[in-house]
């Protein structure tokens, strides 16, 4: 295969970058800044003088929609928790990717994200996924021990290992993602994402996703009944959750 040399930048091209980096720097900046006026507008209620509610002031005042003011506020949120931890945050797309994992796992995600992709500054899309994996994990799924090879949960993988045991898994999960998004089993499209509906049993079970000789396995506990059930073993954390899902639904009252 042949390689492409590009031509190397121009003393005028470089101050150019160097102006249009900058810009960036501010824009991001004025994005924090504002989040974290609209924040503190909101918590202090300082809009009620004349208007009903925040989201009203927000339209009226800036032609911000509800879900514009929302994302700016958690951009400047997560990014002075992510500041506190020493980390940066380049751009909101970053921020929201971040903000599906609880602070104290933000490290390990940009951890897992580099070392998976191999570049010392990923995207916000590498940085998502690996979120994705992390929140997974979080959520029930377990993870396979460097050195045993069990299913086991994460928290049960030595700190100094969980690079490695969540890379492996966010590596898995990509090929895994690529089957959600097709179609469920019975051919039908996916009313609902797996994890979410697995997410919804928690109110009344203990909801466990653990992976076996066979592939993953979705079990839940009643915890007023005691009563155990078993999903079918299928080779993905997606088809495990749907399968169960097919048999316990269609079974009769």
């Amino acid at each position: 295969m042949n390689q492409v040399t590009l031509p190397i930048l121009t003393p005028d091209e470089r101050l150019r970058l160097h102006e249009l980096e900058e810009q960036v720097i501010v824009g991001v900046r004025a994005g924090v800044m504002a989040g974290r006026a609209l924040r503190c507008i909101q918590t202090e209620r300082l809009y009620r003088a004349e208007y009903g509610s925040f989201e009203a002031y927000g339209q009226a005042r800036f032609g911000l929609s509800r879900a514009r003011l929302y994302q700016l506020m958690d951009f400047a949120d997560i990014h002075a928790e992510a500041s506190a931890l020493d980390i940066h945050v380049s751009s909101e797309r970053m921020a929201r990717a971040l903000g599906l994992v609880p602070p104290d796992d933000y490290k390990l995600v940009l951890d897992v994200t580099r070392s998976v992709t191999g570049k010392d500054r990923p995207s916000s899309a590498d940085v998502q996924a690996v979120a994705d994996t992390v929140r997974d994990l979080a959520a029930g799924a377990h993870v396979e021990h460097p050195d045993t090879g069990e299913s086991v949960p994460l928290t049960q993988v030595p700190p100094e290992r969980r690079v490695e045991a969540v890379a492996r898994a966010a590596q898995r999960g990509a090929q895994d993602r690529t089957r959600y998004q097709g179609a469920a089993p019975q051919g039908q499209a996916d009313d609902v994402r797996p994890l979410d509906w697995a997410d919804g049993l928690r109110a009344v079970a203990d909801v466990e996703l653990r992976g076996t000789g066979g592939g993953w396995q979705l079990t839940l506990t009643d915890r007023s009944s005691g009563e155990r059930r078993e999903g079918p073993e299928r080779p993905t954390v997606w088809d495990a959750i749907r399968h169960a899902r097919s048999a316990w639904e269609g079974e009769q009252p």
